[in-house]
């Protein structure tokens, strides 16, 4: 597994905190990107606080805008 740095909820009303995520190795179907920044917006604020009918799922990692710095191979 690939120890990740990212921030998360860990719920409805626990701030946005350091968090580590296991993922597995890139596969031949998978994109790598080397993301520098992420950023969150409104929605992702709502979903984070469960503002929208109940459906967040936790811990959350919110955001989807990146700043990729260059692509990266997923396999060589």
């Amino acid at each position: 597994m690939i120890k990740t740095a990212a921030y998360a909820a860990q719920s409805a009303t626990s701030p946005i905190a350091p968090f580590t995520i296991d993922r597995r190795a890139p596969e031949a179907h998978d994109v790598a990107l080397d993301i520098l920044y992420c950023g969150i917006c409104h929605s992702d604020i709502h979903q984070a606080r469960n503002e929208w009918g109940g459906g967040s799922l936790y811990p959350m990692v919110p955001g989807h805008e990146i700043i990729v710095a260059s692509p990266a191979s997923a396999h060589r």
